[in-house]
């Protein structure tokens, strides 16, 4: 349901005339909707920086660009997943491996420590359906192989694991707030990691992309 404080929020930025995040500092009138949702996601889930996307799919390959993820290397996700989930990865230019899931509906961590080649870069539980991967064994394959532990929490916003939200314990984690999800903006993601990696970068990375978008499409 949209009430009167989702509009009065959508309204006082259609006001304002501007409708990006980045610039025009004297029309918007103060108007920082983003930096405020970042703020307060910060706040909420306990992680040191979030930066918004256009979307979980773009949260995704934001996260894996910033951390060094890229061309030829080999990320493990779980083979019950949902398509942007190695979309992303394919557009980094990475190759998504995908093997068995356990009770917890995401990532074994047999299958994950039996799949690990030299070319392995980066592990990505993908919390699917509310459901969370086992954490601590998967943090501790990525620890004992010195790899990337990228928590696909976009259908898990709100979930704990051992009393910490989920998309925090790695060394990054995504949500997605598409008209699905849990909570929504309409479209949109979020990259959240505990780490200064910082916004600057993803903030390159973010424009890179929509240039490329804008180029694609006209």
């Amino acid at each position: 349901m949209f009430g009167a404080e989702e509009k009065k929020e959508v309204n006082e930025v259609l006001e304002t005339g501007i409708l990006m995040r980045y610039g025009f500092d004297g029309p918007r009138n103060g108007m920082w909707k983003s930096k405020e949702l970042e703020q307060a996601i910060c706040s909420r889930f306990g992680t040191q920086y979030a930066q918004l996307t256009s979307s979980g799919t773009a949260a995704l390959t934001t996260a894996m660009v910033s951390l060094g993820v890229g061309v030829g290397d080999e990320v493990i996700m779980p083979a019950f997943t949902f398509v942007a989930s190695f979309e992303a990865i394919l557009s980094v230019g990475a190759v998504p491996i995908l093997v068995d899931i356990d009770s917890s509906l995401t990532l074994d961590p047999a299958a994950v420590e039996a799949a690990i080649t030299p070319k392995t870069k980066c592990i990505m539980p993908v919390h699917m359906c509310g459901s969370m991967a086992d954490l601590d064994a998967l943090k501790a394959i990525c620890d004992k192989h010195n790899l990337i532990l990228l928590e696909d929490a976009c259908q898990s916003i709100g979930g704990t694991y051992k009393g910490k939200p989920l998309g925090s314990i790695g060394h990054a984690g995504t949500f997605s707030f598409d008209f699905v999800k849990t909570i929504t903006c309409g479209e949109g993601g979020v990259v959240m990691t505990p780490r200064q990696m910082p916004t600057p970068i993803m903030d390159m990375i973010m424009q890179a992309l929509i240039e490329e978008l804008i180029y694609i499409l006209f």
